[in-house]
């Protein structure tokens, strides 16, 4: 090992004197350091500036007695990435030291003290104590009042993949109130970015994203959902959460994607027993990313789970495009679930709120190609696996004109009372349109129309076992064609639904 180069971002030691009386340039320092209960995980920035080094250098981990917990030989550049120590007691004091060669000495260059984390449950009673969540990323916490955050502006703690919550948060029946988070990101919400954490017990009454009169800005990619802006791991979980009261609203210019969900915007562990009270999703889309849009979740990711859950939030969705030339555009908008993809779970799940969908590609000239695809569901856009029990019992709005220069691309939209788009080879079963609102579609004649008040196409043709409560009604372009739509009609839904839980939420 002669020489590892990089930019000092802090000169521990300029000059060391060991008890040899060797003096050297060399430095070290830890950079990056993610303590957590029992491991640490770190960098190292090595600099030898005069070529002083001459044999090995290692990275030795003591305990509070001076013992070497652990090691490290650092054979090339590379080592000095990602450094990881694990297996040591919570709450103790360690020493991270960098020991190089310098002729025939051992010489330590750098040094970082830290102490691991507490596994104790920790209770929260303050905004302060909440946002020190981010210091303890995979700590046990647990609610001890409401929190009242008083609209101030509000940055999540947890806002990177390495900045990740993995711990648990019980909100032990108390509420998060008026939060108001202040700007969106790549991972936009309370708890941004969650691996394996647990949130439950909780309520958020009053929280906002943006403003119906000064809606948020996005330039880039973005998922965006109250509680959690994206899910990673199949052991995160969401339970017994209540969103009321709520807002997201802002406009997307990303040409990438925008997911947005009334309690999260992608999720790949479980959700169940959530409700969504009263809350308002408005979103304007200005480029040609791609949109997935749920009361609940934009897209329910593989191996994830969906039980009980509950919307009435109303969804506003317009397309008004700017820079679309040559593209495909994708949007996905279902009142629980954007996007269900294959192998996700979905069990038991209802909708009330409306939804109003207003497209305008304002395709640029001199286009020559695209498909512009459009899955709105009361249920779930695009539905790549089935679904068991549930309702829809909200109004849908779909309003398109041509432009000019559409002639060539190729416009696909799917809209159903019940799923938008529905493909998996499997059937589901138990599911109703419980009608008395309207479904009302108005698109110029370009537009290849699937529509129906159960699902707007289905591929497969397997689900039988969906229909219609009560008053049908089904209109495009200010014309009914209910006698088009052949459905099941469901005279009693007290004996269709095996669930009790379903039937709660029928008058």
């Amino acid at each position: 090992m002669r020489k590892f180069s990089g930019i000092i971002l802090l000169v521990l030691f300029s000059i060391v004197l060991v008890s040899c009386g060797t003096k050297t340039s060399v430095t070290a320092e830890i950079i990056n350091p993610d303590v957590d209960q029992t491991s640490i995980k770190f960098s190292v920035e090595l600099n030898d500036p005069e070529n002083e080094i001459t044999g090995s250098t290692v990275v030795y981990l003591y305990n509070e007695e001076g013992n070497v917990r652990n090691q490290q030989t650092i054979e090339e550049a590379a080592d000095l990435e990602d450094i990881y120590f694990y297996g040591l007691e919570t709450e103790s004091t360690f020493t991270v030291k960098v020991i190089v060669t310098v002729g025939r000495d051992a010489v330590e260059v750098g040094m970082y003290e830290f102490t691991t984390l507490t596994d104790q449950e920790i209770i929260i009673n303050t905004v302060e104590e909440f946002m020190a969540m981010g210091q303890n990323r995979n700590g046990r916490y647990i609610l001890g009042q409401d929190i009242d955050f008083e609209n101030e502006p509000f940055d999540t703690p947890f806002n990177a993949s390495n900045m990740a919550f993995g711990g648990t948060f019980d909100g032990n029946g108390y509420s998060l109130m008026n939060i108001n988070v202040s700007r969106i990101s790549m991972y936009t919400g309370i708890f941004g970015y969650v691996s394996s954490g647990v949130i439950k017990n909780v309520t958020i009454d009053g929280a906002s994203i943006g403003s119906l009169e000064t809606p948020y800005e996005a330039a880039t990619s973005s998922r965006v959902g109250i509680l959690v802006g994206y899910g990673t791991s199949q052991t995160a979980r969401i339970e017994n959460v209540t969103v009321k009261n709520s807002l997201i609203s802002f406009n997307t210019s990303s040409t990438i994607q925008a997911y947005v969900g009334g309690v999260t915007a992608e999720y790949k562990g479980v959700i169940e027993d959530v409700e969504v009270l009263d809350t308002t999703i408005s979103v304007k889309a200005l480029s040609f990313g791609r949109i997935k849009i749920g009361g609940v979740v934009g897209l329910l990711g593989e191996y994830s789970e969906v039980t009980r859950v509950y919307s009435n939030a109303d969804i506003s969705f317009e397309m008004a495009g700017t820079n679309v030339r040559d593209d495909d555009v994708s949007q996905m908008i279902g009142g629980v679930i954007g996007q269900h993809v294959s192998g996700a779970d979905a069990t038991e799940i209802i909708s009330e709120g409306d939804i109003t969908v207003d497209i305008d590609y304002n395709t640029l000239p001199d286009t020559t190609t695209g498909t512009y695809t459009l899955f709105v569901g009361g249920l779930v856009g695009r539905a790549n696996d089935d679904i068991n029990g549930g309702f829809y019992s909200g109004n849908i709005t779909v309003n398109h004109e041509k432009n000019t220069y559409e002639d060539v691309v190729v416009k696909q939209f799917r809209i159903g009372g019940l799923v938008g788009l529905y493909e998996p080879r499997k059937a589901s079963e138990q599911l109703v349109r419980i009608s008395g609102n309207e479904i009302n579609i108005n698109v110029s004649d370009d537009v290849r129309l699937d529509v129906s008040q159960v699902f707007g196409f289905d591929r497969y043709m397997e689900s039988t076992d969906y229909g219609v409560f009560g008053t049908q009604h089904l209109d495009v372009n200010d014309i009914s064609v209910v006698s088009e739509d052949t459905v099941n009609v469901i005279t009693d839904l007290t004996t269709y639904f095996d669930s009790e839980w379903i039937l709660g939420y029928i008058e």
